[in-house]
């Protein structure tokens, strides 16, 4: 060893057949999901989806495409500014759950949102403002800076466990008070480092295949986000992590959490649109879940604008069930978005026919 580290000619060909042999054994013993991000920052100090951007994402279950229209919206078209007459237009905004990580773009959430009220005979437009990562706070920016220009009849947050947390790390509002605030401050973290890596040529194609890269990145990913947020938990845990369903029935999420939801409920009614929260539930095995609206205060959740999938699910599940899938990042599968976007469109069917305009 004392010679190879005296020789950089076998240092470095050692270094090549580390790597080749690591790259080598995960594919061949321990398979990555390969799902790439493609995101940049925003001119209004959140991230956004890259404009224009097409990636695979590859796990050992499913292998769909992304792609992104100019506007940085998952989408196969760009959405004018104007609505077109008769339209309802649904805005949504979330993370990598509404985008539709892990599913073909006629099997994502959005989509089947849209299919499902069509075939209710209610001419409607979904805009997806999704972008992976997001917590509440950014869907707030988004909402402020982009969505309200489109001008929606209908505005949808996600609400998922790690919402608490992510809003934590972005500290892009705060409380005064009572009153919510802006800090003045950007959160578009590790954007810099992700422009000068597209440069290295090569690299979005290793990023884009290489499995160990994606299990390096994982692990990287996860200790920045601890350390953003001091090693707290907050919010609840990780989908892997959670051991059983007694769950103390409390609000996890912070003041800061409600007046962020709050918020965004005033900022669309004072754009004459309606106001939805949706939620994400947390898998323990294939027949149970839990409901991440467990974290709120039950004098919001218990209001006909959160919905909820949970019963859905549990009465979907079985042990051949798979609505989630579980050898990638474990979001739904095509079964868990149907199931979801049925239980949004019956709820905002019945709650805000009068936006609708159904024949």
């Amino acid at each position: 060893m004392a010679k190879l580290l005296k020789t950089p000619g076998l240092l470095v060909l050692f270094a090549a057949y580390t790597l080749f042999f690591s790259e080598v054994f995960l594919r061949l013993f321990a398979p990555q999901p390969i799902i790439p991000r493609h995101v940049t920052a925003a001119p209004y100090g959140v991230r956004m989806n890259v404009p224009n951007a097409e990636y695979r994402q590859v796990t050992p279950e499913t292998r769909v495409t992304i792609r992104v229209n100019e506007q940085g919206m998952r989408a196969e078209k760009k959405h004018p500014l104007e609505k077109s007459h008769g339209i309802t237009r649904i805005a949504l905004f979330g993370d990598s759950y509404f985008m539709g990580y892990e599913a073909d773009l006629d099997d994502s959430f959005a989509w089947q949102l849209e299919q499902s009220l069509r075939a209710r005979q209610c001419p409607v437009e979904v805009i997806n403002f999704a972008v992976s990562g997001f917590g509440t706070a950014e869907m707030l920016r988004t909402l402020e800076q982009k969505g309200l220009s489109f001008a929606p009849d209908i505005v949808v947050f996600q609400w998922h466990h790690s919402d608490p947390a992510d809003n934590l790390r972005a500290n892009l509002y705060q409380l005064n008070g009572v009153t919510l605030a802006t800090t003045g401050k950007t959160y578009v973290p590790a954007i810099g480092a992700r422009e000068i890596l597209n440069r290295v040529p090569l690299y979005e194609t290793v990023s884009e295949n290489s499995h160990l890269y994606a299990a390096t990145r994982e692990r990287v990913s996860k200790l920045i986000k601890n350390a953003l947020t001091g090693g707290a938990v907050v919010g609840g845990t990780p989908q892997k992590e959670i051991k059983t369903l007694d769950q103390p029935d409390r609000p996890d999420a912070s003041p800061l959490d409600v007046a962020l939801l709050q918020e965004a409920k005033r900022l669309a009614h004072a754009n004459k649109a309606g106001f939805f929260v949706v939620d994400i539930p947390s898998m323990h095995n294939r027949t149970s879940f839990s409901s991440a609206f467990r974290l709120l205060p039950k004098t919001l959740t218990s209001q006909a604008s959160y919905i909820s999938p949970i019963e859905a699910f549990r009465a979907a599940a079985s042990p051949d069930t798979k609505l989630y899938w579980e050898k990638g990042h474990y979001h739904l599968t095509p079964q868990g978005n149907a199931l979801l976007a049925e239980t949004v469109a019956t709820e905002i069917h019945s709650t805000a026919a009068a936006k609708l305009a159904c024949d």
